[in-house]
């Protein structure tokens, strides 16, 4: 069939910083994407927002924007995917009652470290198979239960990001298995909501506000008539119930065996990779019924990826250059050089700050360039080997690297270099959105299975192999990285962060 007549499946991924829309074909070429900006408000008290009205018309404006020409007759269903964590609370009608919370908001941090000052975490991981942290979604909802309660008499649904954008496309409320067991309210043995984890914060109640669970590639809604009228899309197709963004990626990027980890190197540097069992001890920051409940995908973090490179353009250097121009001259700095290291922590959490150590007068911006560069790599190492508890203590065979730092050939190699394995990047700019449109095609009846989707729509742009004698220069580079980290913990007098 020529691809002009292919049948096409509409993508949306909502991030912290941005909406992307996306349209895809049935094997997986990205046909057309837009992104719209949303305003996120970052509060000094560690409050981090979005106002839902605004929120939902960038992104109404996005679909519009991208369902040119005939495309909208085209499309057989719609994926959304969107941040894990954090929370959008509405009434029966959809109704914000409070502006949401994006993962990167610390206010709930007093509730998890409560339930650790109390020794109730570890009865707590056993239940929801994960270690408190404030983003949490069910520690963010006990936080609002406590602090606002007149919001919470107020609101019918709490709801995920995606699971928010849903609901305005298709006026259902629901979520999916990876967005309610990722932000740790289900009890994963059983596969539903965990009243026990709300028990033991003192919010049984809070439990009426879940939505019902379908799978990511069943139907979560169709497209309503008023919003058929406002788009162009079909009046009835299937929205797929879809993924939360890191399992969104993971698959998108053809992570469906525990060969393959991803790294999604964005705001947040966050690995994942499936395990071959339930874990009881050494609790992850997600852990996540994948793939329809057929797997389980654990993953580690931190506010500590890529976008310290671009905090670094735009407050250091004033824009003056972008990240193509930035990474040629990081090629400037040759490996064995010596330059400064950068601890990627410009977006927290309090008490780390991002900074640079042991700047000589040497260095210019080709070094910092590279040093931020490697900082971000030697964080995403840092987790990898985490969740390497996870699988025996092996490495898996490949990294597929995503986010903006799977743009860059350098940045990849760095990647490689600092892990010492073979790092590949998946052929689409927008991974998240691709693992949303493979829930849709499913969804939309074009294939039967995740992974018989996954096998059709996601393919590898380039392979980048460890360099011996870089490897080596870099893993000097990640210790002397890890030391001068715990001795700047150790100089704050704290522990190190769950997050």
């Amino acid at each position: 069939m020529s691809a002009s007549y292919l049948p096409l499946v509409l993508a949306i991924d909502a991030g912290g910083t941005a909406v992307k829309v996306a349209l895809f074909d049935s094997t997986g070429r990205l046909v057309s994407h837009r992104n719209a900006e949303v305003t996120t408000e970052h509060y000094p008290d560690g409050r981090v927002e979005r106002d839902g009205d605004a929120f939902w018309q960038a992104t109404l404006t996005a679909i519009r924007d991208v369902l040119e020409g005939d495309t909208a007759g085209r499309v057989v269903a719609v994926g959304c995917t969107g941040f894990g964590n954090g929370i959008f609370l509405v009434d029966q009608h959809g109704q914000p009652t409070r502006p949401g919370i994006v993962s990167v908001d610390h206010r709930a941090q007093p509730i998890a470290d409560r339930t650790i000052a109390a020794g109730q975490d570890r009865a707590l991981s056993d239940e929801n198979g994960h270690r408190p942290w404030g983003g949490q979604t069910l520690i963010q909802l006990a936080g609002l239960a406590e602090n606002e309660p007149a919001v919470m008499a107020k609101t019918r649904w709490g709801l995920a990001c995606k699971d928010f954008i849903r609901f305005c496309l298709t006026q259902e409320a629901l979520t999916d298995p990876s967005d309610a067991s990722g932000g740790g309210l289900m009890n994963l043995d059983r596969q539903d909501y965990s009243v026990e984890a709300f028990e033991l914060l003192g919010h049984r109640p809070l439990t009426e506000k879940l939505p019902p669970v379908v799978n990511s590639s069943a139907i979560g809604g169709r497209i309503t008539a008023g919003i058929a009228q406002l788009t162009g899309l079909r009046e009835g197709i299937p929205v797929a119930g879809s993924m939360m963004d890191v399992a969104s990626c993971a698959l998108g990027a053809g992570v469906t065996s525990p060969d393959r980890m991803v790294f999604i190197a964005g705001t947040w540097a966050i690995n994942a990779i499936e395990v071959p069992r339930p874990i009881s001890e050494n609790y992850p920051l997600l852990n996540m019924l994948y793939r329809d409940g057929a797997a389980r995908l654990v993953a580690e973090g931190s506010p500590s990826s890529a976008a310290n490179l671009g905090w670094y353009l735009k407050h250091a250097l004033g824009n003056r250059i972008g990240v193509d121009e930035a990474m040629n001259i990081a090629a400037d700095c040759p490996v064995d050089s010596q330059r400064c290291f950068f601890m990627p922590y410009i977006h927290g959490p309090d008490p780390y700050q991002g900074s640079f150590m042991r700047l000589r007068a040497t260095d210019n911006e080709a070094s910092m360039i590279r040093a931020i560069c490697e900082g971000v790599a030697f964080e995403h190492r840092r987790h990898a080997k985490a969740l390497l508890v996870h699988t025996d203590g092996a490495w898996p065979e490949a990294i597929r690297l995503t986010g903006g730092a799977a743009r860059s050939p350098l940045w990849a190699q760095i990647f490689a270099d600092t892990c010492n394995r073979p790092v590949e990047v998946v052929d689409t700019p927008e991974v998240g959105a691709l693992g949303a449109a493979i829930c849709a095609a499913v969804a939309g009846g074009i294939y039967t299975s995740l992974e018989q989707a996954t096998a059709a729509m996601s393919r590898i742009l380039r392979r980048h192999e460890p360099v011996a004698e870089n490897v080596a220069v870099l893993q000097a580079r990640y210790r002397e990285f890890t030391r001068l980290d715990q001795g700047i913990k150790a100089l704050l007098d704290v522990q190190p962060s769950d997050y």
